[in-house]
């Protein structure tokens, strides 16, 4: 087992327990703001229900009251919390990954990547020397060294960052749930589930893109080392050149997951459909306001802007138009 894959089963331990321990204490801190929403919630419920504000008494009670059991339990005694959403959202993203590119452990490439590379650095500078060599193979492998480590690492910090950040949300996971018992704040809860959608994304997307780009480094990297004493720069520029290709397009990942889990496709919250609807309305007053201004004989100080346009494109119009017109007269000669 590689550097890369024992880190990673070392993190993945302490994350997994960090969700178990701070889901549970977070519960057990929020329990009695929980219960006291949720007795605003019946009595809301009742106050309706009195008023005659409630069509359907029975259908609509037997719906708030597995409604609130439900919420209740998987916020305060975690129901199902770990089995669906610990598992939907952190185990589930890397095992499908690694399922898709048929491996057991996708940080393995990774690792795979960082040995021949550096095997391929190594006989370069073994060929290299200041005073019997040539100095140049020494700047090759050095290179060699510093743009694969960069690759692997970045790779390795955007697998680290969707597993730090799905912990972290995962363990607030029981205030956004509770969240869930009014529809003013039902959009925190639908926030916090685009959160852990971008993250797992990100940790489904690196471990593909990775698995592709990085074969490109690995087969780049094994030619290198299959010329042994032979080796030559261009060999390491073609290294170089895989290595940096690959941390260019993982730079895309995080852009990636961050418009496939809360951008326009999956739910924008209708902020395009009202800003569509605030520039249109917009458009057809100012149209207005400026076809008033063209009728206007004077303005004042507090015109909008738009009958303001009107008024005084009128006024050129016919300074033009006037202007013109007595340039045409014919003129009496005495």
């Amino acid at each position: 087992m590689g550097f890369f894959a024992e880190f990673n089963t070392w993190l993945n331990t302490v994350l997994t327990g960090y969700i178990g321990d701070h889901t549970a204490r977070i519960a057990a801190a929020l329990e009695p703001a929980i219960i006291t929403l949720g007795v605003v919630y019946v009595m809301i419920w009742g106050y309706l229900q009195l008023t005659g504000q409630i069509e359907e008494p029975f259908l609509s009670g037997v719906k708030r009251i597995i409604t609130l059991a439900v919420i209740l339990g998987c916020a305060l005694h975690l129901w199902l919390y770990n089995a669906l959403l610990v598992n939907t959202f952190f185990n589930a993203p890397s095992e499908l990954a690694a399922r898709v590119i048929g491996a057991f452990d996708p940080v393995a490439i990774v690792d795979q990547v960082l040995f021949e590379g550096g095997d391929a650095a190594n006989r370069l500078l073994q060929k290299g020397g200041i005073l019997h060599g040539n100095f140049a193979y020494y700047l090759a492998g050095i290179g060699v060294y510093l743009i694969v480590g960069l690759t692997a690492i970045y790779t390795i910090f955007l697998l680290s960052l969707s597993r730090i950040a799905l912990s972290v949300l995962l363990a607030l996971g029981p205030l956004f749930i509770a969240l869930l018992l009014f529809d003013t704040t039902k959009r925190f809860f639908e926030a916090w589930v685009a959160q852990l959608a971008n993250y797992a994304f990100i940790a489904i997307l690196t471990v593909l893109v990775a698995s592709l780009m990085l074969r490109v480094v690995t087969v780049a990297a094994q030619q290198a080392v299959s010329q042994g004493g032979t080796i030559e720069i261009a060999t390491a520029a073609r290294v170089c050149m895989a290595a940096g290709l690959t941390f260019l397009v993982m730079r895309q990942v995080m852009p990636m997951a961050a418009g496939l889990a809360s951008g326009l496709a999956l739910s924008s919250f209708g902020v395009v459909s009202a800003a569509l609807a605030w520039g249109f309305g917009g458009a057809v007053r100012g149209t207005g306001r400026f076809a008033r201004g063209l009728t206007d004989s004077e303005t004042g100080r507090f015109d909008p802007l738009t009958r303001k346009a009107g008024y005084y494109t009128r006024r050129a119009v016919m300074s033009v138009v006037g202007r013109r017109w007595r340039d045409n007269q014919i003129r009496e000669v005495r």
